[in-house]
């Protein structure tokens, strides 16, 4: 596998811990009770989701009169039920939803949606889904809102306030999952109606919505790096990923249940990268019923995920710890590189036969970073391709477990020469890094639109009420761009760049007339960066 560097950034947003944002989902959870009824009790807010999700300029109440038409469409098709398979309704609604924007010329230009309507449908839904635009301007979305009004609104309607988070969030974030919407966005309601009701309203939103806030910003990079990998590769990168995370997190479950397991998210990720909010949300359910009728054999870790209601159980599940490591031989590893079959093997099921060596390997070793596990699965199989091609290949493969120590000592290597130029650099600049990309090849196919320097870098006065970790998210969105426009280039040359962005924001932020020293500053920027770029 020669895309495994790219797996990196995924495997960061995996599997996020956060016990604070356990106890928001155990809390939310208490208050609703467990709704057989789950999708069709929740249909108008999950197609709010997808309207949303794809009409990011639209008002709330343009939004709510297309969910309207939509769910006059639904009441056609009545076979969505938690207890049954997907039915073809999400889809046709799906495809419904796309024709009503095309059908409306005004509502297809001011989206960019006009030459998408003007391909066919297996082609269009992927052009509607590249113009979707993740701003990521979390500023806005984490900014405490006007607590009074919001208690004030909350108090004549309780409704409103979830339905107005859930429309919000969504155009914010239009790649994150409809069903990680859902439970924030229930979590969010609980932490409302319990805020509201304190003296100190200020202090009780920050310790509640802070958990609910990261998560969001997490979760969504994740889910959009997901999607980008499910796009640009092949779908056995994808499946091998999950196959790995699956067994570190429940390295006690037997093969057939994880690979299993693997290929069904892998073939929800796609599902839910489609925008197809309804049957994201139908499919996780599916998948978390079926988690939890298994989880004698998965992990005794999900116990008390599986107590939960719909929507809390798939987001528990999600973010539940690693089950113990169990008590393993190192015969069935051993067999992958002593046994005198492994060709035969290899030769008559070859994507089977690695995906058990990739488990068995995972298994064993859960103190490893994903993408080196990945990296040894390469090696091994290029080495049996090698191998399988002598009269003797026993003699040649049985080295493989000294090359795959030697994959692990050069990835441990790797780690401490970076952790070195962090000491050099310092935290701040240290993220800015390519890290993870540092000898990957270029994408030769890959051609980004062009961007000037004026519409790359942006100095606001408002960078001064962001929190580090959101100036950090301007810093990488500010790498990327300048990566995009020039892929060839050494990476110590957009160095400058960034480092003067940091000092910039402090100087400027420290200022007495901010916003002349950010547009002064901005400027001189500006022009640093065009012989970069080339204009």
């Amino acid at each position: 596998m020669k895309t495994v560097r790219l797996i990196y950034f995924l495997a960061f947003f995996s599997y996020i811990k956060c016990q604070t944002l356990q106890r928001s989902l155990l809390d939310a959870a208490m208050q609703h009770s467990n709704s057989q009824n789950y999708l069709e009790e929740n249909l108008r807010d999950i197609i709010s989701i997808m309207v949303a999700q794809f009409l990011q300029k639209s008002t709330y109440e343009e939004v709510q009169t297309i969910v309207k038409e939509l769910l006059d469409f639904v009441e056609k098709c009545k076979s969505l039920k938690l207890n049954e398979s997907p039915s073809e309704c999400s889809y046709q609604l799906m495809a419904t939803f796309l024709e009503h924007i095309c059908n409306n010329q005004g509502m297809a230009d001011k989206h960019v949606y006009s030459d998408c309507c003007n391909i066919n449908n297996t082609a269009r839904n992927k052009c509607f889904l590249l113009n979707k635009k993740d701003e990521a301007d979390y500023r806005e979305i984490l900014q405490i809102p006007n607590l009074e009004q919001i208690c004030e609104v909350n108090k004549e309607n309780q409704v409103l306030v979830k339905k107005r988070y859930i429309y919000e969030t969504s155009r914010k974030h239009p790649f994150l999952y409809g069903p990680t919407i859902l439970a924030m966005s229930t979590c969010y309601e609980t932490a409302v109606q319990s805020c509201c009701q304190e003296e100190n309203k200020t202090e009780c939103f920050q310790i509640k919505l802070q958990p609910i806030r990261k998560y969001i910003r997490e979760i969504s990079l994740r889910h959009h790096h997901l999607c980008e990998i499910g796009t640009k590769f092949n779908h056995k990168v994808a499946k091998a990923v999950e196959l790995v995370l699956l067994t570190k997190k429940q390295p006690n479950a037997n093969f057939s249940e994880i690979a299993k397991l693997a290929a069904d998210i892998k073939n929800l990720h796609q599902t839910c990268c489609e925008g197809n909010a309804v049957a994201c949300v139908f499919g996780r359910s599916q998948l978390m019923n079926y988690t939890c009728s298994k989880q004698a054999f998965l992990s005794s870790k999900i116990t008390p995920c599986c107590a939960l209601p719909v929507p809390f159980r798939g987001e528990c599940i999600i973010n539940s710890e690693n089950d113990n490591k169990p008590h393993l031989s190192s015969l069935q590893l051993s067999r992958f590189t002593e046994d005198r079959f492994v060709c035969k093997q290899f030769t008559d099921k070859q994507d089977d036969f690695l995906q058990e060596f990739l488990y068995e390997y995972s298994r064993r070793h859960p103190e490893l970073a994903v993408p080196v596990i990945l990296r040894v699965d390469s090696v091994y199989q290029k080495l049996l391709e090698k191998c399988c091609k002598l009269e003797n290949p026993l003699e040649c493969y049985k080295h493989g477990k000294e090359m795959f120590q030697r994959v692990v000592h050069e990835s441990h290597e790797h780690v401490k020469n970076h952790c070195h130029l962090r000491e050099k650099l310092g935290d701040s600049n240290f993220h800015d890094r390519k890290l993870c990309f540092d000898d990957l090849q270029v994408d030769g196919t890959y051609i980004s639109p062009h961007l000037s320097c004026d519409r790359i870098i942006s100095l606001k006065e408002d960078l001064c009420k962001a929190q580090e970790e959101e100036i950090q998210i301007e810093k990488q969105k500010l790498l990327s761009n300048l990566v995009k426009q020039r892929p060839y280039a050494a990476e110590m040359q957009f160095q400058p760049i960034i480092v003067d962005f940091t000092q910039l924001v402090k100087m400027c932020c420290q200022a007495e007339k901010r916003e002349t020293c950010f547009q002064e500053e901005e400027s001189k920027l500006i022009e640093k960066c065009q012989p970069l770029l080339g204009g």
